[in-house]
């Protein structure tokens, strides 16, 4: 405009063409300066989109290999702690003794029994029309409401029973034609994987078999439904249905991992133990065309083992015995690539075995030549090991509700090659909030977990610093904050010792209750753990009731931060064992059976509080005096006095926080793990880099 405005306009047309020209090319720089601003924002806004993306998916496998680590850890802690309860309830039994008889001399019944009789037994006829009409009520299913007549359940557990003990430990798959035969992996009580299998693979069908590999119950909330639909099955397609056993099949182990709670919050005690008789008598092994094994957890300690020896087991029992061939069929795990021989494994129980492990158990039994096991969570649902040799199935998508994995299952045909399918059938309330909706549920569990782990041993953590600052025990009567610093390196290698977890607690910093600035005012600076540890002190809002009162009993005040600190500890040990003494499932014992019980907790821990004690303590928790304490609310009501890491312990629920004992088990000697003696064959056999067999 200022270039015409000050040339006047001329009648001589290549003037007049020549300044429009100009005005044009003016309009264009401005459109392409305009069209590159736009497109240096757009990518711009692509590469801050696309390290954001990278480093949540950076965040989420962190958390993903923290979760795993603390489960391995909770599975060991709850295999080893079983024998602990173990000695808790027979000195139960026996103090108990007196409340369990009348007075004429005749034994009470303290848990309802199961009286079957031969017109129970055929009172539920499976059919396809009922199979279709449970599955349909099964899309929106109930966490605490019972999903068919107990007399029918009762009947169908039964009835599966007699079926699968007709099958030998070792049982022999023969597929020819064009049959096909789908391996279903790890359930763990969710019964929307399932549903989608059988809605996308479709029935049993002469044409398409299926074996599921074990861990039908725990973790999930509707395991009841699970294993009713593939009990079903089996009873309708009994030559084209087969069912593998898996660790959680096993009654010390479903007990306190989820089962036993959801059974007798539907049914019964009695039905839980029904259940149990029936996972007995589920098969060990399955052997497709006698050339590929399938088995829930994997290969064996002993060197060896044939398919003769499994097919000698012992199967129909409760739980699997210690350092026994049937155990490591349904605890081990595949090591790494360049894993040699067998190790001890993380979870307790069974080994980690090596390629020439798998090599070895081949040649003693040909022709073998693969190996389909479950037992393991994988991100993609499926993985292969040892070029091939084994591969590991899993079919509980977003397992527990905060993995955000796949799931999958392996579909074997007649010639012995496999199909993967895929699948994530957990479904979320909006796909765009997908990502993070699994995040933040990932990062809410671990924190939950590991907030309870630090309150747990705080005191330990609290000896470890002092001696990185080289506190005296004099100097720490005396409040300095100049000797309570660390730095936050000094911090994570903290953790990572006394709570025997290779976690990468710097990442967990904030989440852990460490604040952003230092003492210093630095951003990451060095943090005053003294501070920082007084969060996790250790609170019960039942007991806190108690030790708030004006004029307390300075004995009652003892006792109660003795039993605090021992419950924080021990909490789940003690509630699997009142849960046990439980007649009506109603989460409520008598002040006796309190009484009993924590005398018995201090007995077994050599805790020095005694019975009189325990017995005014239970006086003050029953002063409404109606003879009934809920156990199950006293036991959770654990958490820790910090306001802000209690909301994260809230957000989570109870079950899922509170498995396992919190102990270190690391240094501990070998017989925790793998029975009495302290050496064991089975432990320091096989460490051979290659191998002329030993």
């Amino acid at each position: 405009k200022a270039t015409n405005d000050a040339v006047p306009e001329r009648k001589d047309e290549g003037t007049k063409v020549t300044t429009n020209t100009t005005k044009v090319t003016t309009d264009g720089d401005e459109a392409n300066l305009s069209l590159m601003a736009a497109i240096k924002s757009i990518v711009l806004v692509q590469k801050l989109f696309r390290g954001f993306k990278d480093r949540h998916k950076w965040k989420r496998r962190v958390l993903i290999e923290a979760w795993d680590e603390l489960e391995r850890r909770e599975e060991s802690e709850l295999h080893y702690s079983s024998r602990e309860i173990g000695r808790m309830t027979e000195m139960y039994e026996s103090l108990a003794k007196s409340a369990v008889i009348d007075g004429d001399g005749t034994k009470k019944e303290r848990r309802p029994s199961v009286l079957i009789t031969e017109d129970k037994k055929n009172a539920f006829k499976p059919s396809l029309s009922w199979l279709g009409t449970f599955m349909d009520n099964c899309r929106n299913p109930s966490e605490n409401k019972a999903i068919m007549e107990d007399e029918q359940l009762e009947s169908l557990l039964f009835q599966t029973t007699a079926a699968l003990k007709k099958h030998p430990n070792v049982v022999d798959i023969e597929l020819k034609g064009d049959v096909s035969l789908i391996i279903v992996g790890d359930l763990h009580g969710q019964v929307r994987d399932l549903l989608h299998i059988l809605k996308t693979q479709g029935l049993p069908s002469k044409n398409k078999w299926f074996l599921f590999n074990g861990d039908f119950v725990d973790r999930g909330k509707n395991a009841c439904e699970v294993t009713v639909i593939l009990f079903v099955l089996k009873l309708l397609f009994g030559d084209w249905v087969f069912l593998n056993r898996g660790n959680h099949e096993a009654d010390d182990i479903n007990a306190r991992d989820g089962f036993m709670d959801e059974c007798t919050s539907k049914y019964s005690t009695a039905m839980y133990k029904v259940y149990n008789q029936c996972f007995a008598a589920l098969p060990l092994v399955h052997i497709i065309n006698k050339k590929t094994m399938v088995v829930h957890g994997g290969l064996c300690w002993d060197a060896g083992v044939t398919i003769e020896n499994i097919q000698k087991i012992d199967r129909f029992c409760l739980h699997p015995p210690w350092e026994s061939v049937m155990e490591d069929l349904l605890w081990s795990d595949p090591g790494g690539p360049k894993h040699c021989g067998a190790s001890q494994n993380d979870r307790g129980c069974g080994c980690i075995f090596g390629e020439d492990i798998v090599d070895e158990f081949f040649e003693d039994n040909p022709p073998l030549k693969m190996v389909i096991r479950s037992h393991e969570k994988k991100d993609q649902g499926f993985e292969e090991h040892f070029h091939g040799k084994l591969v590991t199935i899993f079919s509980a998508s977003n397992y527990c509700g905060d993995n955000g994995n796949d799931g999958a299952v392996l579909e074997v045909f007649p010639d012995l090659k496999h199909k993967i399918h895929q699948f994530y059938a957990t479904p979320m309330k909006e796909d765009d909030a997908k990502f993070s909706d699994r995040y933040c549920t990932l990062s809410a569990t671990v924190a939950a977990k590991l907030i309870h782990r630090i309150a747990e041993n705080r005191l330990e953590l609290l000896e470890y610093y002092s001696k990185c600052t080289g506190l005296t025990k004099e100097a720490k009567e005396v409040k300095n904050d100049k000797q309570s610093v660390i730095t936050r390196v000094e911090w994570a290698r903290g953790l990572r010792e006394v709570l025997g977890l290779q976690i990468r607690f710097l990442f967990l910093q904030e989440t852990l209750g460490l604040p952003l600035r230092g003492v210093n005012g630095k951003k990451k600076g060095k943090i005053n753990y003294m501070e920082w540890l007084s969060k996790f002190a250790p609170s019960n809002s039942k007991l806190l009731k108690l030790s708030v009162k004006e004029g307390g009993d300075v004995k009652i005040q003892e006792t109660l931060e003795k039993i605090t600190n021992l419950l924080l500890k021990h909490r789940v040990a003690v509630k699997s064992m009142f849960r046990y003494f439980d007649a009506n499932c109603d989460g409520k014992v008598t002040p006796e059976e309190l009484t009993n019980g924590l005398v018995c907790l201090s007995k077994v821990y050599n805790e020095k509080f005694s019975e009189a004690e325990v017995k005014e303590l239970v006086a003050e928790l029953d002063k409404d005096g109606n003879d009934s304490i809920d156990y199950s609310e006293f036991c959770e009501a654990f958490s820790v006095s910090n306001p802000e890491l209690a909301e994260v312990i809230k957000k989570v629920p109870v079950d899922t926080v509170m498995r396992g004992s919190g102990s270190k088990l690391e240094n501990a000697p070998f017989s925790l793990y793998r029975g009495e003696s302290k050496f064991s064959l089975r432990g320091i056999r096989r460490a051979r880099e290659s191998s002329p067999r030993l």
